[in-house]
């Protein structure tokens, strides 16, 4: 059950971002360049059981104006190779991705999904919970450096 909820987890996460039409005229000089090949590590976290385990994590990101592409997110070693699909996404002036909070129903029951991130000088920081009343929260925190 603790990879299914992960990776479902990531899903719903991932569902959170907006989508942009695309802007072929690439990034602004008020939009931070982000596109690149990232990699890092992804912290993830079961507080009730007390684990945590940390993964090897990579990804790419292509970018157009303030929107931008994140390939899925890998994560590796005891993460399994797990595939974490993002999509496209708006960054502001500064970087930032936003937060965005959201419900998602398992076969345990109902999470609350909240995430936020964004983009600081060459690190990609994102961090994502999980809470629900009958089922293991789920804590997430990547950082991956272009």
């Amino acid at each position: 059950m603790r990879k299914r909820s992960l990776v479902a987890f990531a899903l719903v996460v991932a569902a959170c971002g907006g989508g942009e039409g695309t802007n072929l005229t690439g990034p602004s000089s008020s939009t931070p360049n982000v596109a690149g090949n990232y990699s890092g590590s992804t912290t993830v976290s079961l507080p009730e059981l007390g684990q945590s385990v940390v993964c090897p994590t990579t990804t790419s990101i292509t970018q157009s104006g303030n929107t931008i592409s994140i390939a899925p997110i890998v994560l590796a070693g005891a993460c399994g190779n797990m595939s974490v699909p993002f999509g496209q996404l708006s960054i502001d002036a500064t970087g930032a991705l936003g937060q965005a909070t959201t419900t998602y129903t398992d076969s345990c029951g109902v999470y609350t999904v909240s995430a936020s991130g964004g983009f600081f000088g060459k690190d990609l920081r994102i961090s994502m919970s999980a809470t629900s009343r009958t089922c293991y929260n789920i804590n997430m925190t990547m950082t991956l450096t272009r």
